[in-house]
């Protein structure tokens, strides 16, 4: 009995695991550091911006996805931050799915600055994110907050937002 007992929690434990690694493949964090990166292209600042200085919030994989990014060019400064750091001089802030308990905290230190902050939680562009990646069908995909966005003093493509969900 105490056998059969074990092997029901061995596999039931192996096939936790295994959905919890399957979740956890389905975020190509390549692919949203790219995303980040391209985001520069399509969102306005004040000022002009000869390179772009990302930080990341909370542990996620996207942190060595943006740095091996910013080893091939030379516009990109990667900063490891948390949601009590000093974020002046960063014009992007990304805020991982495991700090997104912080996201109202890091949006009203940034508030009314030139700071683009992305998430990747539930509803992170209705809670103060300008940007928050979402799965839906399969597919990553990204909401957009046009009025965040532009109360941080940015202004943000024709073309990013036709691309987006719109929120907010």
């Amino acid at each position: 009995m105490k056998k059969i007992h074990l092997l029901i929690v061995s596999l039931f434990m192996a096939t936790s695991m295994g959905l919890h690694s399957i979740h956890a493949q389905s975020v190509n964090y390549k692919v949203h550091a790219l995303f980040l990166y391209k985001f520069t292209q399509y969102i306005e600042w004040p000022a002009a911006n000869s390179s772009y200085v990302i930080g990341v919030v909370g542990n996620s994989p996207i942190l060595e996805e943006l740095q091996n990014l910013a080893n091939t060019r030379k516009n990109l400064v990667i900063k490891k931050l948390t949601a009590t750091s000093d974020m002046s001089g960063c014009q992007l802030i990304f805020v991982s799915e495991n700090s997104s308990n912080h996201l109202a905290t890091i949006s009203s230190k940034v508030s009314g600055k030139p700071v683009l902050i992305i998430s990747e939680t539930g509803s992170g562009a209705k809670k103060g994110a300008g940007i928050n990646f979402v799965l839906i069908d399969d597919k990553m995909k990204f909401e957009l907050n046009k009025g965040i966005i532009e109360h941080q003093g940015l202004k943000v493509s024709g073309d990013l937002v036709s691309l987006s969900i719109i929120v907010g």
